[in-house]
């Protein structure tokens, strides 16, 4: 009899099986994966269109004064009559070697594209301030250890509607006495005003400057020089190196001329340091009580707090211990997170008294777009940048650029109304 071939498969067959069987499961477990993957996905696309709506709500809202006048509604029609002026105030303006490298175009160096993202801020003021902390003299320019810019950087700066500025800063001294007047020359031909340091010993600490029929006295001083030990006694005569002593006299001399607003420029404090030091708090009590009405600080390169102090008759004082840099390519810490004040003064048309009424910033951020752009060097509107951005009007930044925009804004509201 022969052999059973009962439920008897070839070899191949079975394999066949087993294979078909294997591959049905591996199709299985690769669609759940697919699935699993789009529904993460569509959930997290969700819930990131769910945060881009509430920041977006968020950023719609202006943000809120540092400082609003009480005004009595009553006097509403009168205050009318009144003059009312906008001073916009940045903070260090400054050309890193690596700002040169990207304006360099041939034998010339074109700057302007770095600064017209925020410059509607600076045009629509009444008076427009910061501090220079460049020299610009005939030396081979430098954006490290001893400053020295290209005067097309000047005039850059001028375009955008910078009309004060201070020239009282640690590196006022970097190329010598002759630097320094070689600077201000520069400066004053492409029609800036200049404050802090002076031709000859003789000239005032301070200037007057008529806004719209107010007048209004602008004083800087540095606590000193980089290069100190290299400096001679003679040539610091040229600079308003702070002296509480000195400071009293200037602003009492500044009121005698005519004065009605003082305004102080300070260059102090320490720097990468996002909180005043107590020294900067003792020698702005010291200003105030001699009669500074507005105080704002540069040097440490980052944004501090700011704060509102009452001098001897109880009137309100303004104090910004310091605004950052408004243009600079330094890559430490918080260095690319700036501001512009926009203060708001009015002249009584009876009294003829000038109080400060708003105080307003508007937060900046240098871009940096990266070696290979085009432009490298930007500075935007971190608040309206962010809120193009989440409201799908515009993709010219990437998610990361969003990020850390909202990540500064956040950060620079902490410091700005942070205690003392």
């Amino acid at each position: 009899m022969g052999r059973s071939r009962r439920n008897k498969r070839s070899p191949n067959k079975i394999g066949e099986t087993i294979s078909n069987e294997t591959f049905k499961k591996v199709v299985l477990v690769v669609g759940i994966i697919i699935i699993a993957c789009v529904g993460i996905m569509g959930v997290r696309y969700w819930q990131d269109n769910q945060k881009l709506a509430e920041q977006r709500q968020k950023l719609d809202k202006q943000i809120e004064s540092i400082f609003q006048a009480e005004i009595p509604q009553e006097e509403t029609q009168e205050k009318e009559e009144d003059t009312v002026i906008h001073m916009a105030v940045v903070g260090d303006i400054l050309c890193g070697n690596l700002m040169l490298e990207d304006a360099k175009m041939g034998e010339d160096y074109q700057f302007t594209s770095m600064l017209e993202g925020v410059k509607e801020y600076t045009e629509a003021a009444d008076i427009a301030i910061g501090t220079m902390e460049t020299n610009f003299t005939q030396k081979e320019y430098s954006g490290n250890q001893e400053y020295n810019s290209p005067v097309s950087f000047a005039q850059a700066v001028k375009d955008v509607g910078i009309d004060v500025v201070s020239t009282a800063h640690n590196h006022s001294l970097d190329y010598g006495l002759d630097g320094l007047k070689q600077t201000k020359q520069n400066l004053e031909e492409i029609g800036y005003t200049v404050v802090g340091t002076k031709d000859s010993v003789e000239e005032k600490n301070y200037i007057l400057q008529e806004v719209s029929g107010i007048k209004i006295a602008f004083l800087a001083y540095t606590y000193g020089f980089s290069n100190e030990s290299s400096i001679k006694e003679e040539e610091k005569q040229y600079v308003n190196v702070f002296s509480l002593e000195q400071a009293m006299q200037d602003i009492q001399a500044a009121k005698e001329e005519g004065a009605e607003y003082i305004c102080v420029i300070m260059h102090w404090g320490e720097v990468n340091a996002t909180k005043a030091s107590e020294e900067q708090k003792q020698i702005a009590d010291n200003l105030v009580q001699a009669g500074a009405n507005m105080i704002v600080g540069s040097h440490p390169s980052v944004v501090q707090q700011m704060e509102m102090k009452k001098n001897a008759e109880g009137e309100d004082c303004f104090v910004a211990y310091s605004l950052g840099n408004y243009i600079s390519s330094l890559s430490s810490e918080n260095a690319n997170l700036e501001i512009i004040l926009d203060i708001q003064l009015r002249k009584d048309a009876q009294s003829g008294k000038v109080i400060l009424e708003k105080v307003n910033y508007i937060p900046i951020y240098v871009l940096d777009n990266g070696k290979n752009a085009e432009n490298r060097y930007t500075l935007v509107d971190m608040q309206e940048t962010a809120r193009k951005y989440a409201s799908g009007e515009t993709k010219e930044i990437t998610r990361r650029t969003y990020d850390k925009l909202m990540e500064g804004l956040e950060k620079l509201e902490e410091i700005i109304r942070r205690q003392s």
